[in-house]
């Protein structure tokens, strides 16, 4: 079908296609993975947030699966020594993302080594596991969180 087919009130502005997690960088994708774990993280797993839940409810398709089981043994016994984890859990996938970002500096070379380099390799690490991670999220928070100041660099430009 050609985009000609749709009625110009209902085709994308230009803005908005340049503001589309698809065009983002390795920086920006980090970025906003590390402000959506912050952001949940504010939910209480106990009180029937409707942000945790919509979040949750992508788990299949961002997740593919439970995510332990797509990432090196070594990475996962590091993790584990510091928290217990759900391995289903989308929100428990950006933890550990938000977390060995902003402590990349304090991990053995053995898993920086693994993860790759900031920004671009350690992305990649999680990219290649979970493409849909990114924009999977997105479309939650786009949902949920359009109107707040933190998220505005995101979604500026895809605001319908």
């Amino acid at each position: 079908m050609s985009v000609y087919a749709f009625p110009l009130s209902h085709r994308p502005k230009a803005v908005e296609i340049l503001h589309h997690p698809f065009f983002w960088n390795s920086e920006m994708r980090l970025s906003f993975l590390r402000d959506a774990s912050d952001r949940v993280e504010l939910e209480d797993r106990e009180d029937g947030s409707e942000l945790l839940g919509a979040l949750e409810s992508v788990k299949t398709v961002a997740l593919g699966g439970l995510w332990n089981d797509k990432m090196d043994s070594a990475f996962i016994n590091d993790i584990g020594r510091y928290r217990r984890y759900k391995y289903d859990s989308v929100r428990d996938l950006l933890r550990v993302i938000r977390n060995k970002l902003n402590h990349y500096r304090e991990l053995s070379k053995e898993i920086q080594g693994i993860l790759g380099q900031v920004p671009e390799g350690f992305e990649s690490y999680f990219s290649t596991r979970f493409p849909r991670l990114v924009i999977e999220v997105y479309k939650v928070l786009h949902t949920y969180c359009l109107e707040e100041d933190i998220f505005q660099k995101y979604f500026k430009g895809n605001q319908n």
